[in-house]
């Protein structure tokens, strides 16, 4: 009897312990691991299926037909029901998704698979693009654009404001080429690989632009920034347990941290950094001089942190805005487009700062607007 209960025990550890080391393979999304992801889930909701049947059989076999006193056995009685539900528990969380602005919880990965497509054959989170469609607007930019947070690509601004255009324009496509993280040259050299790839040209460009497109820059001119520091406010021993944990860690990132504050204060230094932001200008300049070159209509989205609309004016929207003004070259402050609007309705969660389907459709109206007082495409038509 001994043994065979020291045997189980050694099964239930085993299964513990895999249990808890299996969400480390669990990668940011990647669509070509779908099926490892897949597998990785299966194997997962079978483990915690054979570990609830085991700690039942060993409950039921040394402790409702043993002889130990009633204390003990109340007691082994409220382990086993935490265990069983917490395990429950854990097999549901697996499929409860939650966007998140870094994409750090458990819960935005698993966001991220469920509803990150469709992708296109350029590798986009967009639909199949036409080769022969007659006009073709552009809009480069990070996960603003590509819809972080937004369940449907319907709700993006691009997607939105194709469904505008299109009932005056019958052959018209909004190409989107959002790509998360990156920055204003990675933009640049989105759009010259796509144009070189697909033979096709824009009629008009849109490029959104958001507060962190200068960190490259400015770590290469020595402003540090160490990387985010989730789960530094758990004490030792405790973040591995919610880092293994769906449903501790989903009821971790219920609420904000502060795992974005040294990054904000980064941030600051950088756009103060005169050097920092002369260089980052130049990366801009890339996307005015072709525009010009080509004689293509260039529209910037400036958008700001949705949390907090004054600080990103007085952070890098009032230095945008004097650098585009400067350059005459069109633009719209997104946070003027916002500022009616209270926080919860601008953002996906309070734990994603992107912007929601609400403010989408406002930009996208917003480009309707500016399309058709500057007759950007009736010479295109």
């Amino acid at each position: 009897m001994k043994a065979k209960l020291i045997y189980r025990i050694i099964v239930l550890l085993t299964l513990f312990l895999t249990i808890s080391f299996l969400p480390r393979l669990i990668f940011d999304y990647d669509p070509t691991l779908i099926r490892q992801t897949q597998l990785f889930t299966i194997v997962r909701v079978l483990l915690i299926f054979i570990f609830i049947c085991e700690i039942t059989a060993l409950f039921y076999y040394f402790v409702v037909k043993s002889q130990l006193n009633g204390f003990i056995k109340n007691l082994i009685s409220i382990v086993y029901s935490l265990l069983f539900i917490f395990f429950l528990l854990e097999a549901v969380f697996m499929f409860v998704p939650r966007s998140h602005f870094a994409g750090i919880p458990l819960c935005a990965k698993v966001w991220f698979y469920r509803y990150w497509k469709p992708i296109n054959e350029y590798g986009y989170r967009d639909k199949p693009v036409s080769s022969t469609s007659k006009i073709n607007i552009f809009t480069l930019g990070d996960s603003f654009t590509a819809g972080h947070g937004l369940k449907k690509i319907e709700d993006r601004y691009s997607n939105v404001l194709e469904s505008m255009l299109v009932k005056n324009y019958s052959d018209l496509q909004v190409i989107n080429m959002g790509v998360n993280g990156s920055d204003t040259k990675d933009e640049y050299n989105t759009l010259m690989a796509f144009m070189k790839e697909s033979q096709i040209k824009p009629d008009f460009i849109i490029l959104q632009y958001f507060g962190n497109d200068i960190e490259r820059i400015a770590k290469k001119n020595g402003i540090r920034f160490r990387g985010f520091d989730a789960y530094k406010d758990l004490p030792g021993g405790l973040d591995q347990i919610v880092k293994s944990s769906y449903f501790f860690n989903y009821i971790y990132w219920i609420y904000p941290h502060a795992d974005v504050k040294s990054y904000l204060t980064f941030l600051y230094q950088s756009y103060n950094d005169e050097q920092s932001f002369n260089e980052h200008t130049k990366d801009l300049d890339l996307f005015i001089s072709y525009s010009r070159e080509k004689n293509i209509p260039l529209l910037i989205l400036i958008f700001p942190f949705m949390q907090d609309l004054k600080f990103s004016d007085d952070l890098y929207i009032q230095k945008l805005s004097v650098f585009f003004s400067s350059k005459g070259v069109d633009y719209v402050d997104v946070a003027k487009l916002i500022e009616d609007l209270p926080v919860k309705e601008r953002v996906i969660n309070n734990n994603d700062g992107h912007a929601n389907a609400k403010v989408n459709r406002r930009i996208a109206n917003e480009i309707n607007q500016f399309i058709q007082r500057k007759h950007i495409l009736s010479v295109v038509n």
